[in-house]
């Protein structure tokens, strides 16, 4: 974790943290793996899209923290100041009825190269307010390990296909499929012989991979962005940062 850790004891929990210019709340998994991993966003699709605002606010501008900072298990979307505060080098995601937070999916290679999420997600390029983020292509994969219950969660439909614009054991940043649809955050095979790339976190159905509701569809995350597509409401998936 990045920053000054105040409470040394290994318990999962919410940790006062610190940089050198401010001091902030943050829910740490200090349990499952003998390392400290923060918990910095969460993506639900029983509430709001919050992440799949035209403007893409939530990933590029929102200062404030929003949400339910202290509990995992809360199926809503949360906004932590970690995620623009606390650097690492990977990342990790869980499901919010896991109490163990077992990885669902792990990123392996030094994926963010110490920088925060949001440094990391916004270096690629300004997508908001609908700007086109790829063309049948991904701006950048990361090789990735699975675990968990990961062949049962919607987003990871494709963790077992090879594809064209991305192989199975990765997942990818701004990802596109020719086709129309695409992710933020893809999870798997995308592109030819993967059917797709509306799998993982942000997924739309717009005529170009981009945050515009055209009607089409959209989730905050799932396995297709198709509208009237069956993507759980009954969990959500947690974003952490080591």
């Amino acid at each position: 974790m990045d920053g000054k850790q105040k409470n040394l004891s290994l318990i999962d929990g919410l940790y006062t943290l610190s940089t050198r210019s401010t001091s902030f709340q943050a829910y740490c998994d200090m349990t499952t793996s003998g390392q400290a991993w923060t918990l910095i966003a969460r993506f639900s699709n029983n509430d709001a899209k919050n992440w799949m605002k035209d403007s893409g606010d939530w990933w590029y501008d929102k200062r404030v923290s929003v949400g339910d900072l202290a509990d995992p298990s809360v199926n809503a979307d949360m906004l932590s100041p970690a995620f623009w505060l606390v650097r690492g080098r990977e990342f990790k995601i869980t499901r919010s009825d896991d109490p163990q937070h077992t990885a669902l999916l792990r990123t392996t290679g030094d994926c963010l190269g110490g920088q925060t999420f949001r440094a990391k997600i916004t270096s690629y390029g300004n997508f908001r307010d609908s700007r086109v983020w790829a063309s049948n292509d991904c701006q950048e994969n990361c090789n990735v390990q699975y675990g968990g219950q990961f062949q049962t969660t919607d987003g990871f439909g494709q963790a077992a296909c090879n594809g064209s614009i991305q192989n199975a054991t990765q997942g990818g940043f701004w990802c596109d499929w020719d086709h129309g649809d695409g992710a933020v955050l893809m999870i798997g095979g995308g592109g030819k012989d993967c059917q797709r790339a509306d799998h993982g976190i942000a997924i739309t159905e717009a005529n170009q991979a981009s945050f515009r509701d055209t009607g089409l569809g959209e989730h905050d995350f799932g396995n297709e962005g198709s509208a009237g597509r069956a993507n759980s409401k009954s969990y959500s998936l947690n974003l952490w940062i080591n």
